[in-house]
């Protein structure tokens, strides 16, 4: 991507009175890192050795939340603090659709993010008891800890239960059997309420590898925004659905390149 292009993105955001940023399934963190793992092959192994694959498919997503805490990915860390250089002292708000919550190990304000779709931070049951969420299980999270680091033997793990209801519990994403939304509708309020500021404003918008797996979440609401809003502008960046609609009406750019490259190659040195 040429260096002008780094310029301009950053000359329009300085310029800008509000800037939204739009995080899609192009911008997270390279499960590769963990699938890649010896040891994490040693154990998909041993789990389909036992024949009971659904009884300890469990384990994964907690062998995930390790990952992200313990193998960062480099490439992602340098973009998420490049994006953070870029909406420093500005006043905007970002979403999220991806869950591994990478988002929240850097210094974005909280108040400022919403990520619809959960991730690893809370816990729910398959019955979603009066749409409550629940604290992250510490205790089964070292077990299976524990069982990576070989101290611990498979069958000595056992899966987390609702004290409650007496059903599984499960971190609270989306794809979980009766997904609690209560986990992220507070800060949607605050997200929409954010939006009704833009109304005449000059705003900014920035979808980073945004596609088409929840396009009513992000891709076609900023669409919208950029549709009624004359002194906005939008910058799609992704690796092949970077296209722009009609009615953006040359309000807006379409950048053929995967975000995490583009953000690390110096949108903002």
């Amino acid at each position: 991507m040429a260096e002008h292009t780094y310029s301009e993105i950053l000359r329009r955001c300085q310029d800008a009175e509000m800037i939204l940023i739009g995080i899609g399934e192009k911008f997270q963190y390279n499960w590769d890192i963990l699938e890649q793992n010896e040891r994490y092959r040693e154990i998909e192994s041993e789990i389909r050795e036992t024949g009971q694959e659904e009884t300890y498919h469990w384990i994964i997503p907690f062998l995930q939340k390790m990952a992200l805490e313990e193998y960062p990915d480099q490439q992602l860390t340098e973009a998420y603090r490049n994006l953070g250089k870029l909406v420093k002292d500005k006043n905007y708000f970002i979403i999220s659709t991806v869950i591994d919550d990478c988002i929240y190990q850097y210094d974005f304000q909280e108040e400022r993010i919403v990520t619809p779709c959960g991730g690893f931070r809370k816990m729910q049951c398959d019955g979603n008891c009066n749409d409550r969420l629940l604290d992250f299980d510490e205790e089964v999270y070292k077990k299976v800890k524990s069982y990576f680091n070989r101290n611990e033997i498979l069958e000595e793990l056992q899966e987390p239960i609702c004290e409650q209801c007496g059903k599984k519990k499960r971190f609270n994403q989306l794809g979980t059997e009766n997904y609690a939304e209560k986990g992220y509708l507070q800060q949607w309020e605050r997200y929409t309420k954010w939006l009704q500021g833009t109304v005449n404003k000059k705003i900014c918008v920035i979808e980073l590898g945004v596609g088409m797996e929840l396009p009513t979440v992000i891709r076609w609401p900023f669409e919208k925004i950029i549709y009624y809003n004359q002194k906005s502008f939008l910058y799609r960046i992704h690796p092949s659905l970077y296209q722009l609609g009609e009615k953006i009406g040359g309000r807006g750019n379409g950048i053929k390149e995967n975000p995490v490259s583009f953000l690390v190659n110096g949108f903002v040195k």
